[in-house]
């Protein structure tokens, strides 16, 4: 019954009042209402005791109002003694119908602040363990708020007022234009803001936020900013690292898949090497005449210079294949790509015994990207359907490499192999990571392929070829890429 247990004075002093106010209604002659006066008591009461209380300090007082008119009008009945009772306990219970709501909404009230306070708490410890904060912006005025934990990812004291200028102080140079604008779009309430940029710490230290806010008006038209700030520092040095990894695992595949050209790539060498030994004999022969042919000794001085360009393009390109360096994106002809990466898989073609198919459009557009490693891709999906053909029949083994250009602005490039064909239920898992359809295989071939098309804004997959009656199954892997000339 009791609400507060540190208030017993109070309770002793209402129930003295109850006896006081009994007394002067029972023992005065005072022609008044005197038992209005419990109004008070049951006002007090409310202070005192919760619902429960309130009711038996109603009931005592109605019986004490009730209990002195019996005492004092017992053998005398009076119509204006009983109206003061009436009017006396008609006000009683109206206070205490009064007091009963009253407490009721202090009680939700507190009820709801509790609740408030518990749930800022949670978002507190939310906001800790999330390393996200919150905060408002007013407008037109620009005044700010953030939270706690706003203020923490900027490394300021919690209760140090927001400004734009603080802000701007943690800004990374670089950034602060594009802060400084989506501050300038928040105080024109012009939609919507979602960026990320960096803060330089008072250690020195860098960090990376997301910042998203959204504009809320008021009934009055009013319009306030409220928005997130998250800490997204280690989500951007994990995307760092795993960028890194895929490019030393790029290098590494790279460097396997030159091991296992090792044969073509001596004998691409081999060629114009020996042409170069033969036609430096003939240049001798025609000089060392009694007469010398000048005219047979200059072309087989030129015939020399050429064989030693295709040597040479041909160590340029194992270095390039074989050098760890960041991507650099240029226009490039895919023809000449899918040709040069031929030619390093010339030798694999031969001992295989494939045949070569190369359907290759005239006059297509360039691609914009790096030339290493979209001859890796080129070269991986060229010796993965040389390998496919390995059971095949003799004469049967036909490897067609086809280039064109698609109504959307895209160029193709298809390898299509006679081979068994990739199994239906393999399809979907075709470009998981550690998964491959050979035995002795990484799984990695041809993930690094769609990550290098992915980088490059295209797409890979594989299709199923559509062959003629009686032609093998076979597969298809498709790449597709933008045109530099695309709008």
């Amino acid at each position: 019954m009791r609400r507060d247990a540190r208030t017993p004075l109070l309770s002793t002093l209402l129930i003295l009042s109850t006896l006081l106010i009994f007394i002067l209604d029972t023992f005065t002659p005072l022609d008044v209402a005197i038992a209005v006066l419990y109004v008070v008591v049951v006002l007090l009461s409310a202070s005192v005791w919760q619902r429960r209380g309130v009711l038996w300090t109603c009931g005592a007082c109605l019986v004490a109002t009730a209990l002195s008119y019996v005492v004092t009008h017992l053998d005398v009945f009076s119509v204006a003694a009983v109206g003061r009772m009436v009017v006396s306990m008609s006000a009683i219970g109206i206070a205490t119908f009064l007091v009963l709501r009253g407490q009721e909404a202090t009680n939700a009230l507190l009820a709801r602040e509790k609740a408030l306070r518990r749930s800022q708490a949670f978002l507190a410890g939310s906001q800790r363990i999330s390393k996200t904060g919150s905060f408002s912006i007013k407008t037109p005025g620009g005044d700010m708020f953030w939270s706690d934990e706003a203020a923490r990812i900027f490394d300021y004291a919690p209760d140090l007022t927001p400004t734009i200028d603080l802000i701007l102080a943690r800004t990374a140079p670089d950034d602060r234009v594009m802060v400084r604008a989506a501050f300038d779009r928040c105080i024109e309430c012009l939609g919507s803001v979602d960026l990320r940029h960096r803060l330089v710490m008072a250690d020195g230290s860098i960090k990376y936020v997301q910042v998203l806010a959204e504009p809320l008006f008021s009934r009055d038209g009013d319009c306030e900013y409220l928005g997130s700030i998250t800490d997204v520092t280690a989500a951007v040095v994990s995307e760092q690292a795993l960028h890194n990894s895929q490019v030393q695992l790029q290098h590494a595949t790279r460097v396997t898949m030159l091991g296992e050209l090792a044969a073509s790539i001596a004998h691409e060498v081999n060629q114009p090497l020996a042409a170069i030994s033969t036609n430096g004999e003939a240049c001798l022969r025609w000089m060392n005449r009694p007469q010398p042919d000048l005219e047979e000794a200059r072309y087989t001085v030129n015939a020399i210079l050429e064989a030693s360009a295709r040597a040479t393009g041909v160590i340029k390109r194992i270095r390039a294949l074989a050098r760890r360096s960041d991507p650099q994106h240029l226009g490039l002809d895919l023809n000449l790509l899918a040709e040069e990466s031929v030619d390093l898989v010339r030798r694999e073609l031969n001992n295989h015994r494939v045949a070569l198919v190369l359907e290759l459009e005239a006059g297509l557009p360039p691609v914009n990207g790096d030339r290493v490693q979209l001859q890796q891709v080129i070269i991986n999906l060229l010796m993965n359907a040389i390998q496919a053909m390995h059971h095949c029949p003799s004469g049967q083994a036909v490897l067609t490499l086809r280039t064109e250009r698609r109504a959307d602005d895209t160029l193709w490039l298809g390898v299509t192999d006679t081979g068994p064909g990739i199994p239906p239920a393999e399809m979907p898992r075709l470009f998981e990571a550690f998964y491959s359809t050979k035995p002795d295989g990484m799984g990695m071939g041809l993930p690094i392929c769609r990550s290098i098309i992915e980088t490059h804004g295209g797409r890979i997959w594989a299709a199923e070829p559509e062959p003629e009656t009686g032609a093998p199954a076979g597969a298809t892997i498709v790449v597709s890429l933008p045109a530099m000339d695309a709008a």
